[in-house]
């Protein structure tokens, strides 16, 4: 983990070890110029890449963000970006609305999104819905890691694997009157980082729709 978030800082490490040997070295070969320059560049390259190695990585700057009708939030560790788009499942096309932060230095994606549920879902339990879901993953190939309802609240909480991808899946999310309301967690092999996302995940709220 460690080499992979710091892999710039340890390749201008590598390359200013390499060039300050071959300017340094007894049997150097270079022209006076090129070991000339060899010997200002090599440390320059071992002190940058030092300084970034051992420069801390910023605090998140978590923010909760709140769906459009204010029934859902969670908290995203920056500025999340609103999105909507139009997504066909099962030749049934609904539109959703997001808002998504990509996490900076690292292959992992925050969502909060909601859509309406489908007319021909409307009619099943929770429960049944989350059947369909996991019916629907297995489909696409997918592992279901984890697959669990939080006892104090109406939410889901699934772990999901995707080996053809290299990608792993957090989900929470929540059935509230017509519609369904969910945070997404997603990272490629070698990016993750749980504090982060267990950090998101479990800040999902969602509450009843105002009375009419």
């Amino acid at each position: 983990m460690f080499f992979v978030e710091h892999i710039d800082s340890i390749i201008q490490l590598s390359l200013g070890v390499i060039i300050t040997w071959m300017a340094f070295r007894p049997s150097n070969k270079q022209g006076a110029r090129t070991t000339k320059i060899f010997r200002v560049c090599g440390p320059g390259l071992i002190v940058i890449g030092g300084l970034f190695l051992l420069k801390p990585n910023a605090a998140p700057d978590w923010q909760r963000q709140f769906t459009a009708d204010k029934i859902a939030s969670a908290e995203f560790p920056g500025l999340a970006t609103p999105r909507e788009s139009t997504e066909t499942v099962a030749g049934i096309s609904v539109k959703r609305t997001s808002f998504t932060y990509d996490v900076p230095g690292k292959d992992i994606a925050l969502f909060l999104s909601y859509s309406a549920i489908p007319d021909h879902a409307k009619g099943l339990s929770d429960a049944q819905r989350i059947e369909g879901t996991l019916a629907f993953l297995a489909q696409q190939g997918s592992t279901v890691v984890k697959n669990e309802k939080d006892p104090t609240s109406s939410v889901y909480r699934l772990t999901i694997r995707q080996d053809a991808k290299k990608a792993t899946v957090q989900m929470a999310l929540a059935y509230v009157g017509d519609y369904v309301y969910r945070v997404v967690a997603s990272w490629t092999d070698g990016q993750e980082d749980k504090r982060l996302t267990d950090r998101f995940v479990s800040s999902f709220r969602v509450s009843a729709p105002p009375s009419n």
